[in-house]
C-alpha cells in the first residue's frame, strides 16, 4: 500500500468518527505514525483502536512487518493544523514568536486561518501617580509570525 493510499484510508476512517488528522507519517522503515483529534471533546481509545485495526486490515499479512502508532497529539504538542486552532479557541495558550523568540501567554480569542487574536490582562504603571493598574491587552498575530503555539496548562 502506498503512502497516499494509506493517508486516504486514515482520512476516511477519521471522517467516519468526525475526527481530524493532525499528523501522518509512513516511512521506509515500515513505521506508520498517526496523530488524530476531534473538534468537540477528545478522541477516545476505542476510536483510535478502530483506526489502528483499519490500518492493519489494509496492510493485510504485511501488517506484522510494520510498527503502527495511533494516538492523540498530547497536551504539549505544538499546533500543526488549522483544526487545532479552531478547537482551542477560548483556551489558554503559549505562543512563541519567530522574531525575537518572545513568548506570549493568553486566551486564544479567535483564529481566521491567517491570524490569531490573543487576550490577556497585565499590571502596568498608572499614567500618573504611584501604583499599578490592570489593563486588558489584545494582540493580533499573523500565523506566519508564530514559531510555536501550545496549550498552557496550569497544574
Amino acid at each position: 500500500m502506498t503512502h497516499g493510499e494509506m493517508e486516504t484510508l486514515v482520512h476516511q476512517e477519521l471522517a467516519a468518527c468526525e475526527a481530524f488528522l493532525v499528523e501522518f507519517n509512513m516511512n521506509a522503515e515500515n513505521q506508520i505514525r498517526v496523530f488524530a483529534d476531534m473538534l468537540e471533546g477528545h478522541i477516545t481509545i476505542d476510536q483510535l483502536k478502530k483506526l489502528s485495526r483499519a490500518i492493519e486490515g489494509a496492510l493485510g499479512d504485511d501488517s506484522e512487518n510494520y510498527s503502527i502508532e495511533v494516538s492523540s497529539p498530547g497536551m504539549f504538542t505544538p499546533f500543526r493544523v488549522p483544526a487545532q486552532y479552531k478547537k482551542h479557541v477560548g483556551r489558554e495558550v503559549k505562543v512563541n514568536l519567530v522574531n525575537g523568540g518572545a513568548t506570549l501567554k493568553g486566551t486564544l480569542e479567535s483564529y481566521d486561518g491567517e491570524q490569531i487574536t490573543l487576550y490577556w490582562t497585565e499590571r502596568v504603571p498608572k499614567p500618573s501617580g504611584k501604583g499599578k493598574v490592570t489593563v486588558d491587552v489584545r494582540e493580533t498575530i499573523a500565523i506566519s509570525d508564530l514559531s510555536k503555539i501550545v496549550l498552557d496548562f496550569k497544574f
